[in-house]
């Protein structure tokens, strides 16, 4: 038996039962507002979660806990006050986890503030719903069948941790961009009640809209990042969904060919442009989109994660956003950008995999195409057209997704978690 599966043994045994007995017990503190970093990509503190910390930084009567998970985190917190970095795995970290009074969630508690023993083992933190002001701030518009709405091998997957659901019901808040997306969530999070569903918009998207010179220095970095990449030239943005390849055996990623390769590059050439490639952040198979291989830095260059972490500084950069089922559609049409479907699975998706909430002909506002040749052809006659040519149908499904289009979002969830904190220190 490795040490790491003999910690986990031991706190699931003995130090889980007390956590959850000392997290009862103790007064939560109404100023103290906990921050998850990324799930997935825990070196990282962006997204929704970041553009809310970014609205009450410098209010020194809030203390910002940040439960990182590496010793020595960069998070570039310019201007911060009364903030403090924890690292959650540690005795440090549960106390003060214990204290806060409101804690965001990107994911789940079951995610976030999970502890992790490597190996794929963890242990969740049964956190106090009742004592606190849990509220999640979900990464983005819904689009696919996940939780209550995901097919059943997929359910069974998401759900294997019981205390997700209980979590689900327990959630103070769960943000939503729209009257369409708040029906969307509510489902989806089953058995959260409707009225705990806020339309405030998403807060991540402030870094959208907001002019460049007041944005925080961390995301300006990443923006002039991208623009030394296009040196220039015009960006498509090709950001792809996540498959569950762990989950479902048909499953795949689209494997690019080497003549197809060829065709994309002189495509790009002809059209003064160059083609970013941001892989899904769960990488969960070996064998994913195969256009990694095929970076180069000159034609094909990489936006993944670790080269930007923020999605919003690729949008923002992007001329044309080549997707597939993914989300980050919505992000696109919050700036009017050309859009491209490449559902070469859209069949097999729709069926096997996560599903579609909505119908592609009817909620995507650009061209749904099914192979190569014909997303080849599309991108290019996107990058021919002239810039700013927005379809009516393009700003219809806008306004079906969003009921704001500022850089507000994250002043409205804390405005609502503000006066529920009022609402219920009253007698």
């Amino acid at each position: 038996m490795n040490l790491q599966r003999f910690r986990k043994i031991i706190f699931d045994l003995w130090v889980q039962p007390l956590c959850q007995l000392g997290d009862r017990l103790m007064p939560k503190k109404k100023n103290h507002w906990g921050f998850p970093v990324h799930h997935i990509k825990s070196e990282q503190f962006i997204e929704n979660a970041r553009a809310v910390f970014e609205c009450v930084k410098t209010d020194p009567g809030i203390k910002k806990i940040i439960f990182c998970r590496s010793e020595k985190p960069e998070f570039e917190l310019e201007g911060a006050k009364n903030t403090q970095v924890v690292l959650l795995q540690s005795w440090r970290g549960l106390v003060a986890i214990m204290q806060c009074r409101v804690l965001f969630v990107t994911h789940s508690i079951s995610m976030d503030y999970s502890f992790r023993w490597g190996e794929g083992r963890f242990s969740v933190l049964k956190l106090s719903l009742r004592k606190r002001v849990v509220v999640n701030l979900w990464h983005g518009i819904i689009s696919k069948g996940l939780y209550a709405l995901a097919n059943p091998v997929v359910r069974a997957r998401l759900d294997r941790v019981k205390f997700r659901r209980k979590e689900r019901a327990g959630y103070a808040g769960l943000i939503c961009s729209s009257e369409t997306d708040r029906y969307a969530m509510t489902a989806t999070f089953h058995p959260i009640h409707p009225d705990r569903v806020w339309m405030t918009g998403l807060p991540r998207n402030d870094f959208l809209r907001r002019e460049f010179e007041a944005l925080p220095a961390y995301l300006r970095g990443q923006i002039e990042r991208v623009r030394e990449l296009k040196q220039g030239r015009r960006l498509v943005l090709y950001a792809p969904t996540y498959r569950q390849t762990a989950a479902i055996p048909d499953a795949v990623y689209y494997q690019f060919s080497e003549e197809e390769i060829t065709q994309l590059r002189d495509m790009l050439r002809r059209q003064r442009a160059i083609l970013g490639f941001r892989m899904h952040y769960f990488r969960n198979s070996a064998a994913l989109f195969n256009l990694e291989q095929f970076v180069d830095g000159e034609t094909i260059v990489s936006l993944g994660h670790a080269v930007v972490p923020e999605i919003a500084a690729a949008i923002r950069e992007a001329d044309v956003v080549l997707t597939d089922y993914s989300s980050v559609y919505t992000d696109a049409i919050y700036l009017d950008k050309p859009l491209v479907s490449f559902a070469y699975d859209l069949e097999e998706y729709r069926r096997n995999q996560d599903g579609l909430l909505y119908d592609m002909e009817i909620a995507f506002p650009g061209i749904v195409v099914r192979d190569f040749a014909s997303a080849l052809q599309e991108m290019e006659r996107q990058l021919s057209a002239p810039p700013g040519l927005i379809s009516e149908k393009q700003r219809l499904i806008r306004r079906l997704f969003y009921a704001y289009l500022d850089d507000r979002n994250a002043e409205r969830v804390v405005a609502r978690v503000r006066a529920l904190q009022e609402a219920r220190a009253r007698p």
